[in-house]
């Protein structure tokens, strides 16, 4: 009987020493929603944006103007008419057209008075020696995460997302006054 209450006083000793070094407040469990909540956080992001502009503007404009003097002398009669005469009709349009589509992780970096969630994150990524960068910033509520912490772009609030590139291809985009002078030289 003595051995009974000796095991299950060893029992309850290991359980509370394990129960002292449980941190309750920080526990998460592993099957239970994850969704980001504190600072250092992980979010990932669903980068899905089309953008499209067109823009038109037509002038049309006509103007006309004459002066003209006639006398009529002993039955000759004289005219002089002389007249300007001018007119303007021209459009234009311009269009622009964009899209982006990316998944990049992103981390909380403040939580606003409302508890909204600051998120930012760069990613790079390089294909055919042209390296890309996308950096995104922004405010995401909590409830508009996923259970794994992931969101889509249109539902981050002052979304900043910036897609810049880095090699051949954007050089060319952009080429400096020398390149610009052999292009139009030919070379």
């Amino acid at each position: 009987m003595i051995r009974i209450f000796l095991a299950l006083g060893a029992l309850l000793f290991v359980n509370a020493s394990h129960a002292i070094a449980f941190d309750i407040d920080g526990y998460k469990s592993t099957w239970a929603d994850q969704r980001a909540s504190a600072v250092g956080d992980i979010v990932t992001v669903l980068v899905q944006e089309k953008a499209k502009a067109v823009s038109s503007a037509g002038i049309d404009a006509d103007n006309a103007h004459s002066i003209g003097i006639s006398s009529n002398y002993k039955g000759s009669a004289f005219n002089l008419d002389a007249g300007l005469d001018s007119r303007m009709n021209n459009d234009a349009s311009t269009a622009r057209n964009g899209s982006i589509s990316a998944t990049i992780t992103t981390r909380v970096i403040d939580i606003d008075d409302y508890g909204l969630l600051k998120i930012e994150g760069t990613q790079f990524v390089t294909v055919n020696g042209e390296e890309q960068k996308i950096t995104l910033s922004g405010f995401v509520r909590e409830k508009d995460l996923s259970p794994d912490s992931a969101v889509i772009s249109s539902r981050i609030e002052s979304a900043r997302i910036e897609l810049s590139g880095i090699g051949e291809v954007n050089d060319n985009r952009k080429p400096g006054i020398i390149r610009a002078l052999f292009r139009w030289l030919g070379f």
